[in-house]
C-alpha cells in the first residue's frame, strides 16, 4: 500500500510540472446570406463567409488557417476553419491539400478562389 501511494504522489508530481502545448487553436465559423440556390450566388456567399472567418483568425492572433467545410442552409452558408498560432503541417512531413498534393481521400478539395 505505501509503494501505491508513493507511486501515486509521484506520477502527479509529474503530470503537475510537465509545461503544456503553447500551442492555441480555435474553431472559427462564420455565415453569410445566400441571395438563392444558383451557383455563383453559392460561390459568392462562400467566399464572403471564408474572407470574414480568415480576417477574424488574423484579428485573434491566429497566421495559419485551414478550410474545414461549408454548408448551405435555407437562406444562408456556414463556412468553418480551423485557426491555429503553429503550421498544422509542420512535423508531417505532408503539405497542406492543393492542386498538386491532394487530400487523403484523393479528392482535391484546396480553394480555388483568391482574395
Amino acid at each position: 500500500m505505501r509503494r501505491f501511494i508513493s507511486l501515486s504522489l509521484l506520477s502527479m508530481l509529474i503530470i503537475a510540472t510537465a509545461s503544456p502545448s503553447e500551442a492555441k487553436m480555435a474553431t472559427i465559423q462564420t455565415t453569410a446570406p445566400l441571395r438563392d440556390h444558383g451557383e455563383q450566388a453559392v460561390k459568392s456567399a462562400v467566399q464572403e463567409a471564408l474572407k470574414s472567418a480568415v480576417i477574424g483568425a488574423v484579428a485573434m492572433g491566429f497566421p495559419w488557417v485551414q478550410f474545414s467545410r461549408a454548408t448551405v442552409l435555407e437562406d444562408a452558408v456556414a463556412v468553418q476553419i480551423l485557426a491555429t498560432d503553429t503550421d498544422p503541417e509542420a512535423g508531417t512531413g505532408e503539405g497542406a491539400p492543393g492542386p498538386d498534393n491532394e487530400s487523403a481521400d484523393g479528392i482535391d478539395d484546396s480553394p480555388q478562389t483568391e482574395f
